[in-house]
């Protein structure tokens, strides 16, 4: 494998310069009138090596329009044409993080950017046409869109790795595919209304919080995009926000989701996933290899730098500006944003915390109360908390206290 690796490595460099010196060549013919496209440089006359082909093709790169870059993957000097494979059907937050401009500001420079770039990952090495692209990906944006996107892209100074990551990316997918079949997912769930069940989300709100949010749509958005891998606003009307304020609502639902509540999520995705008979992965993201990305200028930084125990060591606890936390990390708000979502950090107060291990608890109490027979008393000290705690915990958990005065049992001895 290892040198196999190194024999690719070093065909890319050999036609890499290659192609250098045959820009004179090829630059002639055009400035002759001449058109020379990367797809027709066969016609320079008889049947050429795969090599040569691949030197004439990418001596183009810097004339070419950024779609026909992908297509002919001039980035990574490949001597493979473009071909009509199509599986890949989405790009991954961490990627997205990794491979988005930005303007000084830290804001994306173009939105949906996301979306934008999984239709650029399906393009790469391929004949598939725009529109094809973008609906294989299930998102909504236009041609013009994804053009005008990569336009902008090229203007940036890492926009050229920026195409060359999506490319070695599209190369990995091929080579090693995805254990989830997202467009599967989307077909089964993108017209869906409801994933959970409003009182059960409800009921752990009221538990955990004690300003719960009386709406559980957010909580049908999370299964929503976590499932199927798309952007919330490709769901059902019932739960899509609509708005501008709605969807910066739900981002903030993500970051500021307590553990408790990503635990009942994951565990009705995955069920939801096991009622369908799929048996894949809850969730995955591709990883390339560090040397795949060697002297690559990529605009965001690898979000997995950040390990979950700093993330949740540096959270300043109780309220927080989430700009200002970014700054600590020196990250972006988007992959503070994401960190947060996939590592929940228990920001809350101590009160709050206290009321979530109570509701972590209060089987574990009902069960030495009703089957063990022990005592108010006994449970508190046994939990070192107070026996108001206790009591109030088991009249909300709907469990009937015995009369005072009845005898209670012991703790018993292991």
């Amino acid at each position: 494998m290892a040198v196999s690796a190194a024999f690719r490595i070093l065909r890319a460099e050999n036609i890499r310069s290659a192609a250098r010196a045959a820009e004179w060549l090829t630059g002639r013919m055009t400035a002759s009138g001449r058109p020379l496209y990367p797809g027709n440089v066969v016609a320079l006359g008889g049947a050429i090596s795969p090599a040569l082909e691949a030197t004439l093709r990418c001596s183009r790169e810097s004339k070419l329009m950024p779609v026909a870059r992908l297509r002919h993957r001039t980035g990574v000097y490949s001597t493979r044409p473009p071909t009509d494979h199509n599986a890949r059907a989405r790009l991954w937050p961490e990627w997205t993080l990794r491979l988005t401009s930005r303007h000084a500001s830290g804001r994306p420079v173009a939105q949906r950017a996301e979306e934008l770039l999984a239709v650029a990952c399906l393009l790469a090495g391929t004949t598939t046409p725009i529109r094809d692209a973008v609906r294989l990906t299930g998102t909504t944006v236009s041609s013009h869109n994804v053009s005008t996107f990569l336009a902008t892209l090229t203007r940036h100074l890492d926009g050229a790795d920026v195409l060359r990551a999506v490319i070695l990316l599209a190369d990995h997918l091929d080579t090693n595919g995805a254990p989830i079949d997202y467009a599967r997912r989307r077909a089964l769930f993108t017209t869906r209304p409801q994933f959970i069940d409003a009182r059960a989300w409800l009921e752990l709100q009221r538990r955990l919080r004690s300003n719960s949010s009386p709406n559980p749509v957010h909580a049908q958005r999370w299964l929503f995009h976590t499932l199927t891998g798309s952007p919330a606003h490709h769901a059902h009307p019932d739960i899509a926000p609509a708005t501008p304020g709605q969807r910066q609502h739900y981002q903030r639902f993500c970051w500021r989701i307590l553990p408790a509540e990503a635990e009942l999520l994951r565990h009705t995705a995955r069920r939801l996933l096991d009622e369908h008979g799929i048996n894949e992965p809850l969730q995955w993201t591709p990883q390339l290899p560090d040397r795949a990305l060697y002297g690559l200028q990529l605009p965001g930084p690898d979000p997995h730098s950040i390990s979950p125990e700093r993330l949740h060591q540096a959270v300043p606890g109780s309220d927080f500006s989430i700009a200002q936390f970014a700054r600590t990390l020196k990250m972006t708000t988007a992959h503070v944003v994401h960190l947060l979502s996939e590592h929940p950090v228990d920001w809350s107060p101590p009160r709050f915390r206290r009321t979530q291990h109570t509701a972590t608890r209060t089987a574990q109490w009902r069960q030495w109360y009703e089957r063990d027979r022990l005592s108010l008393q006994v449970i508190a000290d046994l939990e070192e908390t107070t026996l108001a705690t206790i009591r109030l915990a088991l009249l909300k958990n709907g469990t009937q206290l015995r009369p005072a005065g009845s005898r209670p049992g012991r703790p018993r001895r292991k």
